[in-house]
């Protein structure tokens, strides 16, 4: 696990203003949607694990009573840091921090998120059981990530081009998966969303993340794989300017703990 956390911090560290500046990571109308599915009251206390830059953090702190956000990366931190400080939102702190081992006792917020997070852990069924034991009963656990197909040779595929553009990615979890985790976790989901709106421009896409000249050419090999074939269920396509592009299928689960983990 400590060497995969270096590999984390080292990506996301490289990546962290590029990353801060993705669309897929700054869409207020995505962000709103996540926070809406919490439905909150005005006077919660949230946890945002592996809040990158902040911006969940950020717009929960605007609809709640006080939110912290952790993240591996200090070099996120910063930038979620700053940027809060001078929008005036101060009811938001962050920390670096383990989400596999969260510093914090049992029951101590009342909603905890992540967002396109959970395909970077070694272990997911930790991290949501982490994240249900620091919550409250009765409290909320909103997970949304990218999802894989129920057919492992189609996710594998999708993973093996993922892992080339991203060594901290993991594996894209299906959604029968990240239905078992939250039950295992003792959490009731109350709803499941998906969408199919995340439509990532390759080029761009792959420059977030500096891919090495090589990596990135058996990247696009394998889309265009995968748009003649139909080999992970993303659908690549070309747009009418002749850019690749593909489905980055996106799943959010709001969960209520409903029982004490032994």
């Amino acid at each position: 696990m400590a060497h995969h956390n270096e590999i984390v911090r080292e990506s996301f560290t490289a990546q962290a203003k590029a990353f801060a500046a993705n669309p897929w990571v700054t869409d207020k109308q995505r962000i709103r949607r996540l926070v809406a599915a919490a439905r909150l009251t005005g006077n919660e206390r949230v946890l945002d694990i592996a809040t990158g830059p902040g911006y969940i953090a950020e717009v929960f702190a605007r609809a709640a009573r006080d939110v912290i956000g952790v993240d591996l990366t200090a070099a996120m931190l910063a930038i979620g840091e700053e940027r809060t400080k001078k929008r005036g939102v101060p009811n938001v702190s962050f920390r670096i921090g383990d989400v596999q081992n969260l510093p914090f006792e049992k029951e101590e917020f009342d909603v905890v998120v992540t967002r396109l997070a959970l395909h970077h852990m070694q272990n997911p069924a930790k991290v949501v059981r982490e994240m249900a034991r620091v919550c409250r009963l009765g409290g909320t656990v909103l997970v949304e990530d990218i999802y894989g197909s129920e057919h492992s040779e189609r996710a594998a595929y999708q993973d093996r081009w993922e892992k080339l553009r991203d060594p901290s990615h993991v594996r894209t979890l299906p959604i029968s998966e990240l239905l078992h985790l939250f039950r295992e976790a003792g959490l009731e989901t109350d709803s499941l969303s998906t969408f199919e709106d995340l439509c990532p421009e390759l080029e761009r896409w792959l420059a977030t993340t500096r891919v090495p000249p090589g990596d990135a050419a058996e990247v696009r090999r394998l889309l265009e794989e995968d748009r003649l074939h139909d080999l992970s269920g993303t659908r690549p396509f070309l747009d009418a300017a002749g850019q690749r592009h593909f489905h980055a299928r996106t799943a959010t689960l709001a969960g209520r703990r409903f029982r004490l983990l032994t």
